[in-house]
């Protein structure tokens, strides 16, 4: 917005007049996003070690990478609902095709939370996971996504 009139001065802030006080702002309830920040990326691997020993997506072993089914400039953190390991060639695929990636629940959108969203797990087929434990809450056939 362009502004049309001069600013005028009106004076020096008197010595020792403080600037006007306002009232403390309320506390406000943990929201789940406050909750999620609380993960560290070192506490949130070592729960991904004790949740899984292989790649989520294909079964297979040797070297895992963490995977954000949110990615962390959409919102996403370390918390364990948000992290997958996958081995490089499934990190790879999902992360260049992101909607292939969705149709599994490997990713996420911004607006959706990864701890509501099942994925396809290897050999266990839709589960969900949440943070407070290592296990997967397999989905049955008949519930909702």
């Amino acid at each position: 917005m362009l502004r049309r009139t001069p600013l005028r001065r009106r004076g020096f802030l008197a010595r020792g007049a403080g600037l006007k006080r306002t009232a403390p702002l309320k506390a406000r309830r943990r929201s789940k996003a406050d909750a999620r920040a609380e993960w560290s990326e070192d506490d949130g691997k070592k729960a991904l070690e004790a949740r899984s020993e292989c790649c989520e997506r294909c079964g297979n072993g040797g070297r895992l990478d963490w995977h954000h089914r949110k990615n962390r400039s959409q919102g996403g953190g370390w918390n364990p609902a948000n992290g997958l390991r996958l081995c490089r060639p499934c990190h790879r695929f999902v992360t260049v095709n992101p909607d292939a990636g969705r149709v599994g629940g490997w990713c996420v959108k911004p607006h959706e939370d990864s701890a509501e969203v099942p994925f396809e797990h290897w050999q266990w087929g839709p589960v969900r996971i949440t943070d407070d434990t290592t296990t997967y809450h397999i989905v049955q056939e008949g519930q909702a996504s």
